[in-house]
């Protein structure tokens, strides 16, 4: 069961980009949103998502009709230049495949949207999405693979998910006009903004567990 809220503040048209926190390990989240957007706004998004969808071309040939797309920064400026809409995790796998302990708790975001966003001019959505933590409970990630092939590796205890109901919660979006070169070059200041929206959707989720009735998250 998925519930849809805020849809009103994704546009139909024009660059926008969506930032949601990610959760889930399989990366069923990213493709829960990704086909709301298609259904709901007509809309086939742009994702940017991990190297692993490049390692062979079975798996790039697939991502690419998908609209994924690998972590190339000039790649998301021409996207987001051909007035595109697109997906970015700041979180990545580091939120993907955190472990059940900390559930709902997100981890750092990679301020490099926030530099794209200011420099296309980009109005940034963020995105609470809730359900996805409890569809499989992860132990962890085994350090071996991570520090030999530099891939992290989840230890789920089910294979197949158990039951839960999503919510997907758009956020009011932010505007980036007012920013100039000056400032994506200040490295603290942009970390600054990354972490606003972090909070911003981190107080977000806290408010619907709470009117979930799950209040140890």
């Amino acid at each position: 069961m998925l519930e849809v809220d805020g849809i009103e503040n994704v546009p139909r048209s024009g660059r926008v980009m969506l930032i949601p926190n990610h959760s889930g390990i399989l990366g069923w989240d990213a493709a829960v949103l990704h086909y709301e957007m298609f259904k709901i706004k007509k809309r086939l998004p742009r994702t940017m998502a991990h190297a692993f969808w490049e390692s062979n071309d079975f798996f790039r040939i697939g991502s690419e009709k998908l609209g994924f797309f690998p972590a190339d920064f000039k790649k998301a400026v021409r996207y987001l230049k051909k007035n595109k809409m697109m997906i970015i995790f700041p979180e990545a796998e580091h939120g993907n495949f955190k472990p059940s302990i900390n559930m709902y708790q997100l981890t750092e975001f990679n301020p490099g949207f926030v530099a794209l966003a200011m420099m296309t001019n980009t109005p940034v959505v963020p995105v609470c999405i809730l359900g996805a933590e409890e569809n499989y409970i992860n132990l962890g990630t085994v350090d071996w693979f991570e520090k030999k092939l530099g891939v992290k590796v989840p230890i789920p205890l089910n294979l197949l998910p158990i039951p839960s109901k999503w919510k997907i919660k758009f956020l009011p979006p932010l505007s980036f006009s007012k920013y100039n070169k000056k400032d994506i070059k200040n490295e603290k200041f942009v970390k600054e903004v990354a972490e606003n929206i972090k909070f911003r959707i981190q107080s977000n989720i806290q408010m619907e567990l709470v009117q979930k009735g799950i209040f140890k998250f």
